[in-house]
């Protein structure tokens, strides 16, 4: 295990070097994991530094960090811009062996006006380790000063990230795409997102957004409105005008090789799109009759219209990606036909199937008992064909407290009955849906029974009649860290209603794997994979997405088809495979779980959040619900970036 000999983050020091054995308790074992036979040496950071190895090149670690600096830095002012510069060059000079002492005067003098002055974060952090370093370590300088030949040089995993940028599943460059969007560079900043994202315009809409619930503007005031102008930027180019499309040319094939995928949602998607712009022949096998998965199916028009999904598809047909719909594997191909016809093959199925509540009464499947994922596919699929006939009934009640029984919920409002109530187990505090949703379910009138399950349907000729629930109070946490609810015996009463929605689960169909070409599945009712490559058990087969990880946010099952893209390729070029350079490094961050360094800034400037339509116009139709940024709004929106920039760097023995 790599134990720090020396090292400082923050105002926290550890000094070692004097100890002969039994060094003070300080390592990261989780890193050590990750990084398996490749021993840790040196980490730096923008808070400080650690050192694991007595022999790591000290001097010359800190001049490929500062050089990564001077890369990253945009320019706008003259202290990062140019005093990063001379620190670089003044530290490459000592580390070829024609260094002064006059370089170090030099270099802390001018590190010190970099961190002092300069405009965003990267400036404010770069030169902290350096620093540090020189004052704790000011013998490595000397020696390589006075030896007056080349230092040592190591191998380093450099990378440019900020929390945001941590944070989402698919590492997009938040604070470059938004920086675009501050200069009005609308056409930039899409070309950005599309880098690690090809579906701006769905994200933008309906991302869970866990990059703005780490924002260090959300420090001073609030956090920035990255989802919106993620929205912004795809709506300022294609202005949900599919004719444009028309301007792009398929991408040039490069490779013989031909990559089957099953599934057009967000995971098989963006696999798909990142193996085509790198030259790949990419098919996918799609069983509905329209591509999105559970984006389009799952998810209602008031959050996201259709024809946002057919811009975004579109887009990615037109650079050459094949499309086939209506086509389920295991029913009109079977998974070995594709495996022999295709060199690799992607399973990103999604959760189209629901799970049971297990109350009594469920199994007999009355009229007027429908799962979420049934109600909102049939709905969404039947209803702009004017053909969607909803259940019969006045009251409407919804099980569960995540965003599809929220989907429901506000669904069932609009599909006019005259109550729609929700009942969840556990507080609101513990509901996994998102806050804006449940905010928007109230301020529609939906109704919510908080510390209520249902034990059994009351039902009547075979058609439900009502729902008969019990009263919770929270015990002790469970695996998921929420507290676990427990029945409050005596408590019974009922809920007299005639429709129930249980929307409390999703789950995958691996029908598609009854031939006689068997992937291993989990006990969870997942796919069993490789962690690092996504490889099943079958070689060549791999997998991603809810169909892998169970149901999760669509920003999770793109992350997950970027990491599938990655494999592949590496997999059809007969490299061995691994998880990319940034994936490990962004898991080595997670695994030291550093900690996180106050916001010294002035705040006051409230985010501008997109406005609503009227609640009571809004519930009597699917149409959006939200109005998109102006210019203006989006710009200031975008001054708001604090540019939280900052630099990683792991020093490796191989």
């Amino acid at each position: 295990m790599a134990k720090v000999i020396i090292g400082s983050w923050q105002d926290k020091l550890i000094d070692n070097r004097n100890v002969t054995e039994n060094l003070i308790e300080n390592s990261f074992p989780e890193a050590d994991k990750l990084l398996k036979e490749n021993r840790l040496r040196a980490f730096i950071g923008w808070d400080g530094f650690f050192i694991f190895d007595p022999e790591a090149p000290v001097v010359d670690m800190l001049r490929a960090y500062v050089q990564k600096v001077q890369e990253e830095s945009c320019g706008y002012c003259t202290p990062c811009r140019v005093g990063t510069k001379v620190v670089a060059d003044r530290l490459a000079a000592i580390a070829n062996g024609f260094g002064s002492e006059r370089d170090l005067e030099e270099i802390r003098k001018t590190a010190v006006v970099v961190r002092d002055t300069s405009m965003c974060e990267l400036g404010h952090t770069s030169m902290n380790a350096l620093l540090k370093v020189m004052d704790l370590m000011p013998e490595v300088f000397a020696k390589a000063i006075l030896d007056r030949r080349p230092v040592e040089k190591g191998v380093y995993h450099l990378l440019a990230t900020a929390p945001c940028i941590e944070a989402c599943p698919a590492h997009l460059d938040v604070p470059r795409y938004i920086d675009a969007i501050r200069s009005g560079n609308y056409h930039e900043s899409l070309e950005i997102i599309s880098r690690r994202n090809p579906l701006a315009g769905i994200c933008g809409r309906i991302c869970v957004k866990p990059c703005e619930s780490v924002c260090r503007r959300g420090e001073l005031d609030e956090p920035v409105s990255i989802r919106s102008l993620k929205r912004f930027a795809s709506d300022q180019v294609y202005s949900k005008a599919i004719t444009r499309l028309t301007s792009i040319k398929p991408l040039p094939l490069t490779s013989e090789k031909r990559v089957a995928v099953i599934g057009a949602g967000p995971a098989g998607v963006t696999a798909a799109f990142f193996l085509r712009r790198n030259g790949y022949g990419v098919k996918v096998f799609e069983a509905l009759k329209e591509p999105g998965g559970m984006s389009a199916v799952g998810i209602p028009d008031y959050r996201l219209p259709r024809d946002i999904i057919a811009t975004e598809i579109g887009r990615i047909a037109a650079e050459g990606v094949e499309f086939q719909y209506g086509v389920r594997v295991g029913r009109d191909v079977s998974l070995r036909k594709l495996r022999s016809d295709y060199d690799a093959v992607l399973i990103a199925i999604g959760a189209h199937g629901s799970k049971s509540v297990g109350m009594e009464g469920e199994d007999l499947n009355p009229s007027g008992l429908i799962a979420g994922v049934s109600f909102l596919r049939d709905m969404n699929t039947l209803y702009p064909q004017g053909k969607f006939v909803p259940p019969k009934g006045r009251h409407v009640v919804i099980v569960g407290g995540g965003n599809v029984a929220m989907d429901c919920a506000r669904s069932a409002i609009r599909l006019g009955y005259e109550k729609v109530s929700v009942v969840y187990r556990r507080t609101e505090n513990e509901m996994p849906a998102n806050h804006e949703e449940i905010r928007d379910a109230k301020l529609e009138d939906v109704n919510f029974h908080f510390l209520t399950h249902p034990i059994r349907l009351e039902i009547k000729n075979k058609k439900v009649t009502g729902l008969t629930c019990i009263k919770m109070e929270l015990g002790e946490p469970d695996a998921s860290g929420r507290r676990r609810p427990v029945e409050v015996k005596g408590s019974e009463f009922l809920l007299k209603c005639d429709v129930v929605i249980p929307a409390i689960g999703q789950a995958t169909d691996f029908a598609l794997f009854a031939d006689d070409f068997p992937v291993k599945t989990t006990r969870w009712g997942t796919i069993e994979t490789d962690e690092e490559t996504l490889m099943s058990s079958q070689d060549g087969v791999f997998a991603a997405g809810d169909c892998v990880s169970g149901p999760k946010a669509l920003i999770d099952a793109m992350g997950q088809g970027i990491h599938a893209a990655h494999s592949i390729e590496m997999y059809l070029r007969g490299e061995k495979m691994g998880l990319p350079e940034n994936e490990l490094i962004f898991r080595l961050l997670k695994a030291m779980d550093l900690p996180k360094s106050p916001v010294d800034r002035i705040g006051g400037q409230l985010r501008c959040d997109l406005v609503q339509r009227p609640v009571k116009e809004r519930v009597k139709d699917f149409d959006e619900i939200e109005s998109e940024c102006t210019p203006e709004e989006a710009i200031h929106e975008a001054d708001r970036c604090l540019r939280c920039y900052r630099i990683a760097m792991f020093v490796t023995e191989e």
